[in-house]
């Protein structure tokens, strides 16, 4: 099997993942049990992913000029990934996010994205348009700028490389963003906010993703957390049931899925078996503590599937 070659565009930050037993109150100082500092951001963590699974990945975003940008480049190459589209901005300095795990699994998060979210329309065609002969996918989010986004789908579809969509985090983008997506996958709150009605029964879920499908992509897939995850074609839709696994800490569970969805889908699975094995990838990390060191590799993802038979 050739390995895939993608692009991936979102914001590269540090996370700072502080294991908590609770949220502090208002001038309360807590100890805390555990702290790391690791890349993070959505785009971050799919790269990650894609990489362990086998693809080549480009990441398209920016840094500062700062230690926690070169820290970060360094960290990113480590673990494969392609930096070189990775720009520096003059005066933003790079993201950071705070997470907060609380032992009940809760998560609450600080961000400040600052160069992460940086990538103009001008960036994606100086750095996009060279790679695109070279590309089988395009994956994105929408931490980025609307207009980057929508010069980076345009230019892709142009070119015929297959267009992936992550729809969160929750922004007021066109729906034109993703029109010609080969897949559309937001999660709960995400889809919600773009059909505009909660998912909060089955019959709802159906029609979320039927309203999702008339906006142009052939394929929707949401995740929707412990209820696992539900897809849709015009001509059929199915659920993948959540894995029954002990959560430690979901941050990244979703971008995992979402990477692992769009690895089974280049590399010829069906997409009944493409949604299980994004599924496995999301139930691993979220059964774990952390972003980056969490995201799995193709062979723990053969063995969690292996060990929980459909």
């Amino acid at each position: 099997m050739r390995q895939p070659t993608l692009a991936v565009i979102g914001s590269a930050v540090t996370d700072i993942v502080v294991e908590t037993p609770r949220l502090p109150g208002s001038g309360e100082n807590i100890h805390v049990p555990r702290l790391a500092v690791m890349p993070g951001g959505k785009a971050t963590n799919a790269a990650v992913t894609l990489v362990r699974l086998g693809a080549a990945v480009h990441l398209i975003s920016n840094t500062g000029r700062d230690h926690w940008g070169e820290q970060l480049r360094q960290e990113l190459a480590a673990a494969g990934i392609q930096t070189g589209l990775i720009g520096r901005h003059p005066s933003q300095p790079t993201g950071i996010v705070i997470m907060l795990a609380e032992a009940s699994g809760q998560t609450a998060y600080i961000a400040h994205p600052a160069a992460g979210r940086s990538v103009s329309a001008a960036d994606i065609r100086q750095r996009l348009t060279p790679l695109l002969p070279r590309l089988d996918g395009l994956l994105f989010n929408l931490e980025a700028d609307e207009a980057a986004l929508q010069t980076a789908a345009d230019l892709a579809y142009a070119a015929g490389v297959p267009i992936f969509v992550d729809a969160g985090p929750v922004r007021p983008y066109a729906a034109g963003l993703w029109q010609h997506a080969a897949i559309l996958s937001p999660n709960e709150p995400e889809a919600a906010a773009l059909v505009g009605h909660n998912l909060a029964d089955e019959a709802a879920v159906v029609a979320a993703a039927q309203a999702l499908l008339a906006a142009g992509p052939p394929v929707v897939v949401l995740k929707l957390g412990a209820r696992g995850a539900y897809w849709a074609t015009p001509t059929a839709a199915g659920w993948a049931p959540a894995f029954p696994i002990q959560v430690i800490d979901p941050a990244g569970a979703g971008d995992a899925f979402t990477a692992g969805l769009v690895w089974a889908s280049l590399t010829g699975q069906p997409l009944p078996q493409a949604v299980r094995w994004a599924n496995a990838c999301g139930a691993i990390v979220a059964g774990r503590f952390g972003t980056m060191p969490a995201m799995p590799q193709a062979e723990e993802v053969r063995q969690f599937l292996a060990s929980h038979p459909a």
